[in-house]
This record gives C-alpha cells, sequence and structure tokens, in this order.
C-alpha cells in the first residue's frame, strides 16, 4: 500500500513534470505568434500611415498647383503687357529716328 502510494505521488510528479514541459512549449509559441502578429500589425500600421502620408502630399500638391495657376496666368498677361508696352515704344522710337532721318 504505501509502495502503490509512492509509485502515484511519482507518476503524479512525472505528470506534473510534462504538464509543465507542455505549458513551457506553449507559452514559447505563444509568444511567438503574439510577437509575429504585433509585427505584422505594426507593418500594416506603418504602410497605412505612409500610404495616408504620400496622399495628403498629393493633395498638398494638387492644391498648389489650383491656386498656382491663376497666377501662374496672370503673370504671363502680365509679361505680355509689359513685352508689348516695350514694342510700342520701340516702334515708336524707330519711327522718330526714321522722321529725323527723312526731314534732313
Amino acid at each position: 500500500m504505501a509502495l502503490e502510494a509512492i509509485k502515484s505521488i511519482k507518476e503524479a510528479e512525472n505528470q506534473a513534470v510534462d504538464i509543465i514541459s507542455q505549458a513551457t512549449v506553449d507559452s514559447k509559441e505563444i509568444l511567438k505568434k503574439s510577437e509575429t502578429f504585433a509585427e505584422d500589425k505594426y507593418k500594416k500600421v506603418l504602410d497605412d500611415a505612409r500610404e495616408e502620408a504620400k496622399k495628403i502630399i498629393e493633395d498638398a500638391k494638387e492644391e498648389g498647383r489650383i491656386k498656382a495657376e491663376p497666377i501662374n496666368e496672370t503673370g504671363k498677361l502680365e509679361i505680355e503687357s509689359i513685352l508689348n508696352l516695350e514694342k510700342e515704344r520701340f516702334d515708336r522710337a524707330v519711327n522718330m529716328v526714321v522722321e529725323r532721318i527723312v526731314k534732313k
């Protein structure tokens, strides 16, 4: 009877050691899966943030182009106007010189 009790205790200890070993293996596996999951989530969040930043930059560039378009158009018109004035002045100056030459 004492021998059976010792044998039963020994079996219980062996089962406990097996359970602890399996729990250790399981906990390492769970930890590894958790790390992999966290890394995947981290990468996804980073990718999403990069895409969002890219979209914000593209939207800002487009908005800048839209706002700059009328300014550029106004600038072109002003340049054209200045060039036309210079041409008119040049033409008048040429006419004056020609008139002076003809009068002599």
